[in-house]
């Protein structure tokens, strides 16, 4: 197999400084409405939304090391496509004079919300949206509901940035782990090629039956693999209090979805209005390998039982946090070429689609951008290997790639997610990691 790796963006270096040396940090948060009209159609319903169960937003963090600036763009919408990745760091850019490879714009994955806009045309192909966002509805860039509403995502994103950035203060780094699995499942088991004579699973069991068990297995399966950590990353004042946080973990977000035809930001939401309550400052959740991991209940109440049992454990590991050193803000990014399967290269008419690899580090913390839907063991093979005491790998940024991807070998296991959840080959996912890992390696090896 030939790995293809179109093009290295290398960031601007800082000055050498010696591991034991801390940088001071500054940051700050801002936060904007992007609630969309409900006469926006809905994706899965090709309706208009009934109404606004709860607003969407993006949140912003700023970060600065002294010397550059670097920012970290939360979207409550079901992805960061290309074509809406460059037009935010563009806005936000010029707005901030932030180096548009030190921006990184990442989605929650709420299905109870738009997808990001294709604002130009020609980032995958001849495929402008998504083939999830024009599946039940044609493309709406001339809806003028959903025209107002990409006038109104760019500048609230900017205004969210330009509020970060001008309540910048000083701030010290801590981290906190957290086990979640409780409130996660691996929703593509292992099934027993043979060996089973009958299953007493009634017709039809799945999360929607009344007698479902989210804490049961059923048809002789294995559990897949899910990583139970959360994160929380925390900023702090020189007092101890919170500033912001940021905490990580592989989950769907779709609790109240596909049991509402409203617009929400799920259980994301919530969590992050419990956080802030028991931690203080600001909370911005980022999504991590969740393309095979659902929430362990579903429906409305599941949001609030979510939202509060996440926020629990992360109040639990902020109060069991480390410091961090903290050193330069360093950033790279790489851009791969991932190969399409037919069905991809008949939507789009190309062999290889652009992807975008970023990392982000901060002393021993290291976030890293995964573009499209990665399985659990797209993060494990990644964290296994990387140089970092601690790193986050994010899902659904900085663009759509292949869509559902995942290490070799998951295509055999057939399902939705590796079958018309993906357009690419099976090495697309081996690819996205060899360049993450790579990238890592390359990024701990900068001057501090």
């Amino acid at each position: 197999m030939r790995i293809l790796i179109v093009g290295l963006f290398i960031c601007p270096l800082f000055p050498g400084l010696s591991k034991a040396q801390q940088v001071p940090l500054s940051v700050g948060f801002g936060i904007q409405d992007i609630t969309p009209e409900t006469a926006v159609k809905n994706w899965v319903t090709g309706k208009p939304y009934t109404r606004v169960n709860d607003p969407l937003h993006t949140r912003v963090l700023v970060i600065s090391d002294g010397l550059t600036k670097s920012a970290i763009v939360s979207l409550d919408l079901v992805d960061a496509g290309e074509s809406a990745t460059d037009e935010i760091r563009k806005a936000v850019g010029k707005e901030l004079g932030i180096a548009g490879n030190h921006i990184l714009v990442a989605a929650t994955h709420n299905h109870s919300a738009p997808w990001a806009p294709a604002y130009k045309p020609g980032y995958r192909g001849k495929e402008n949206d998504t083939w999830w966002a024009v599946r039940f509805t044609p493309a709406q860039n001339n809806h003028p509901p959903f025209k107002r509403w990409m006038d109104k995502l760019l500048k609230s994103v900017v205004a969210a940035a330009k509020a970060a950035n001008d309540h910048l203060e000083p701030a010290t780094l801590w981290i906190g782990k957290a086990d979640i699995s409780a409130f996660a499942n691996n929703r593509r088991p292992v099934t027993p090629q043979w060996g089973v004579l009958r299953d007493s699973a009634p017709k039809g069991y799945n999360y929607k039956h009344p007698a479902y068990n989210p804490d049961v297995i059923t048809g002789g399966s294995n559990y897949g693999p899910m990583d139970r950590t959360m994160s929380i990353v925390s900023f702090r004042n020189a007092g101890g209090q919170n500033i912001a946080s940021m905490f990580h973990m592989s989950v769907h977000s779709v609790s109240i979805y596909p049991y509402s035809e409203e617009i929400s930001a799920d259980w994301p939401a919530e969590a992050i209005r419990q956080i802030e309550q028991q931690l203080g400052g600001n909370a911005l959740f980022l999504q991590g390998a969740a393309g095979d991991i659902n929430p362990w209940r579903r429906g409305r109440e599941a949001v609030n039982e979510m939202g509060l049992g996440v926020a629990g454990r992360a109040k639990g590991a902020f109060d069991l946090s480390v410091q961090l050193n903290t050193d330069s803000v360093r950033v790279k990014k790489a851009a791969a070429a991932l190969p399409l399967d037919k069905t991809g290269k008949e939507r789009t008419g190309l062999e290889l689609v652009p992807a975008e690899v970023q990392v982000f580090s901060i002393g021993p913390l290291a976030i890293v951008t995964l573009p499209g839907e990665p399985l659990t063991d797209m993060g494990v093979a990644i964290r296994k290997r990387s140089p970092f005491p601690h790193t986050l790998v994010l899902g659904y940024a900085n663009g759509n790639g292949v869509h559902y991807v995942a290490p070799p070998g998951e295509k055999a296991k057939g399902g939705y997610e590796m079958g018309p959840g993906t357009v690419g080959t099976d090495d697309a996912g081996l690819i996205l990691i060899e360049t993450a890992v790579r990238l890592l390696n390359e990024t701990v090896r900068l001057p501090k």
